[in-house]
């Protein structure tokens, strides 16, 4: 008995969201319109500079072949840790320069 009126509500309660569902079927929505992204050229131009600064400075922390054999022959870990402080100082520079843009 209780099987069959579970049967019955379960019935009734899908012919009552189905006529809904109907119902929405014929809507048609307008889409929402995108505006297209802009972007500003001065803050472009700026962060490309920044970037461009960083990028010279960290080709300025790569030790030529000569300076590279006499640090290694110096302190074997010296030029290991210079070029690891000029780069991170590069990259310091250039995320203070694109906080300026």
């Amino acid at each position: 008995m209780t099987r069959i009126v579970l049967a019955a509500l379960g019935v009734l309660s899908c012919t009552a969201f189905a006529t809904e569902v109907f119902a929405q079927a014929g809507q048609t929505v307008n889409p929402v319109p995108i505006t297209p992204p802009t972007l500003n050229q001065t803050t472009l131009t700026c962060q490309i500079n920044c970037d461009t600064l960083a990028m010279t400075c960290q080709n300025t922390c790569i030790p030529t072949t000569a300076a590279a054999a006499a640090a290694s022959s110096a302190a074997p870990g010296s030029a290991a840790t210079t070029a690891s402080a000029c780069a991170l100082s590069c990259t310091t520079q250039q995320l203070v320069c694109k906080q300026r843009c």
